[in-house]
């Protein structure tokens, strides 16, 4: 249940912060330099958290005992290995809706902008 809680706190996080970008956007502003730098950190870091406690759902037994630390140092070029190691094809859109959930600002903003 813990991963589901966490990823449930990610796309939360992702949804308001694309939502925010993008009324900004609207209104002529820009989203602010601390959301800029600290939104990746957070999304980086909730990430990482989701993965390390859906391979503890999953008793994995090929976990190393540092593997929360690489985790945490590698988590953008081990996702991608880690969601089809472990759902198969379906880890692809996986993390194709992942990637997506990323750049939500990036496409609400693009979106506002054809909109107009």
């Amino acid at each position: 249940m813990r991963s589901r809680s966490i990823l449930l706190a990610l796309v939360s996080l992702s949804t308001l912060a694309g939502l925010l970008q993008a009324t900004l956007y609207y209104y002529g502003g820009r989203a602010g330099n601390q959301l800029g730098l600290f939104w990746p950190l957070i999304f980086c870091a909730l990430l990482a958290l989701w993965v390390d406690a859906d391979s503890r759902e999953r008793h994995d037994p090929d976990r190393p005992f540092e593997f929360r630390f690489l985790v945490f140092l590698f988590v953008v070029p081990y996702l991608p290995y880690y969601l089809v190691r472990t759902r198969g094809a379906a880890g692809v859109v996986w993390a194709i809706g992942l990637a997506a959930l990323y750049g939500l600002g990036y496409l609400l903003q693009w979106l506002v902008h054809a909109a107009r």
